[in-house]
């Protein structure tokens, strides 16, 4: 077994590296040379004077810190990924700090609601919260811009620039797209009150909003802040820190001549500090010509060189394979990326560009890499599970019970071997489509896995797994010796089984980087299997196939490879 297993390995690994089945390569250096332009650009911005205050710490020694500026500016001895990590710390923070001033003056301005509901003062009460709502939307511009800094930086491929990295700065997307999320309904709703203020479905609509808003900053706004705060431990912040709401109602009190209404002061100074954020954190850093996409760009990434096609074809592609129908029901599957926790709902936010699609077509292929493996183990497990009832039957000496129930197991062995070519040929699509990346090795899980898939379509389709192959070997007027191969071959399937699934590295690294909870579909192990349901049972392993092809290939739009 041991030969056959290496040149299955090598087989494959040939397959998925040689030049002549990628349609495209890699090139590491022509895109260290775009992030060195961008990170140029970014050094040179007037917007890093304003967070001279942040320091960062040193991850080895935390008592010593350096100044933002001092790291990413041109003549530092910092090498690339280490200047974008201090970049993703940095941000973190001050995008943090945004949404914490965010969440206490909204808190601020729909307790200011609530008073006016409670004392019963319509006309204040309706005017509080055409404010309420008007500031929560008016945030939406600001959110975004901070999002698309986050998003592109998660999008930065750190082991094409430093291959020896085994950790990675987080940035903290999905916790500023909750925000943005927020903000766009409540954009799109336009639930604005100008009703009559005696009517009492207005008093009861304008509670309505207040307890919306408060229902979303006490949970997911307060969950999202509280998640993202503990990632902050390497800034140190070298000036006294403001509490920007105490000071605004300090401010607001010391009025000598207080005209205005404290929700309109706060709504004013909210929109005020949306216009300075959006111009300090990320217009004056440089980022809106980084993230310019159209033809006057001056920042092109160039990751990939190809034969024959244009990258903008291959990001069609991509583009129509994920408007498959079948997406939407993985959207609550998550994977691990580069320390980063990625759903199926953020790789389907946006189309595939060509900032994104590198990260994007990584995600892609590592998302089916887990939903395969997992449909590989379970399915591994439910044939043992049959062929170890064969045993018990076995033991039992019931020949001609044996006879035809080895002889069902196999015959819907052998109608599955569909499927795994499907996903064979899958996995090397994607793999094409990607390109040659310098971490696939040998013990990749990518090629551990075609391996698998490899070895069993080798075992399946060698015939070790027919009664008609096993029929031509044994003495038809014997039942025992036909009894006795055919428990042979049971026996050695289960074992091959086994082996290959234990010896796999995906074992390891399987629950590691794969966060699969409840597919859509799924094959369980039934408690116990019963004579008179031994045919179900292997026809429903036929079934699971064949809903494994509509499923997770036709209605993913990954049929369009071939």
């Amino acid at each position: 077994m041991l030969p056959k297993l290496f040149l299955s390995i090598f087989y494959t690994f040939w397959i998925l590296t040689t030049k002549c089945f990628v349609s495209c390569k890699i090139r590491p250096k022509s895109y260290e040379k775009y992030l060195t332009e961008v990170m140029d650009h970014l050094s040179e911005q007037v917007g890093w004077d304003s967070l001279q205050h942040l320091e960062i710490k040193n991850e080895i020694s935390t008592e010593i810190s350096t100044n933002i500026k001092d790291v990413i500016c041109k003549g530092s001895s910092t090498i690339l990924s280490k200047k974008f990590d201090a970049i993703i710390h940095i941000l973190n923070y001050t995008y943090t700090d945004v949404i914490h001033t965010f969440i206490d003056h909204i808190s601020a301005i729909a307790k200011r609601c609530q008073e006016y509901y409670d004392f019963n003062l319509g006309d204040d009460l309706l005017s509080c919260i055409v404010l309420l709502q008007s500031v929560v939307e008016n945030s939406k511009t600001m959110f975004e811009q901070l999002y698309n800094v986050m998003n592109y930086l998660s999008n930065i491929d750190f082991k094409l620039l430093a291959n020896f990295k085994k950790t990675f700065s987080v940035p903290i997307v999905d916790e500023i797209y909750t925000f943005v999320e927020y903000a766009t309904l409540k954009s799109k709703k336009n639930t604005q009150i100008f009703i009559n203020p005696n009517d009492p479905n207005t008093k009861r609509e304008a509670y309505e909003v207040i307890l919306d808003v408060n229902s979303f900053i006490q949970r997911k706004g307060n969950q999202s802040y509280q998640k993202i705060k503990e990632k902050n431990s390497l800034i140190v912040y070298n000036h006294k820190q403001k509490c920007l709401l105490e000071d605004n109602l300090k401010d607001y009190n010391a009025r000598q001549n207080r005209n205005i209404e404290l929700s309109y002061y706060l709504c004013e100074w909210l929109n005020m500090y949306y216009v300075e954020i959006s111009t300090n954190l990320y217009k004056n850093l440089g980022f809106e010509e980084v993230l310019e996409l159209n033809e006057a760009s001056i920042f092109k990434p160039t990751i990939y060189s190809y034969k024959n096609i244009c990258h903008k074809q291959v990001i069609q592609q991509l583009n129509t394979i994920t408007k498959g129908s079948g997406w939407k029901s993985l959207k609550h599957i998550n994977i691990i990326f580069n320390d980063q926790v990625v759903s199926v709902d953020r790789i389907l936010r946006h189309p595939a560009d060509r900032i994104n699609f590198h990260c994007k077509i990584q995600h892609v292929l590592r998302l089916i890499k887990c939903i395969y493996t997992e449909i590989l183990f379970k399915y591994c497990k439910y044939v043992i599970s049959l062929l170890n009832f064969c045993e018990a039957v076995y033991v039992k000496s019931n020949d001609v019970a044996y006879i035809n129930f080895v002889r069902q197991i196999f015959d819907a062995v052998n109608e599955t071997t569909k499927m795994f070519d499907i996903m064979h040929k899958t996995l090397v699509s994607l793999h094409n489509l990607r390109g040659k990346y310098n971490h696939d090795n040998v013990n990749s899980n990518l090629i551990s896995l075609c391996t698998l898939i490899t070895n069993l379509l080798e075992e399946i389709k060698s015939g070790n797994c027919s009664m008609a192959v096993l029929a031509t070997k044994s003495d038809k007027n014997n039942m025992k010796v036909s009894q006795l191969d055919a428990t042979t071959c049971v026996r050695k399937f289960s074992e091959f089984l086994k082996y290959n699934k234990l010896k796999s590295s995906l074992n390891k690294t399987h629950e590691k980087h794969c966060r699969l909870r409840n597919l859509p579909l799924n094959i369980d192990i039934p408690e116990s299997i019963y004579t008179d349901k031994f045919s179900s049972a292997c026809n429903k392993l036929i079934v699971f196939s064949e809903n494994v092809i509509k499923v997770y290939f036709e209605e993913l739009g990954l049929n369009k490879f071939n």
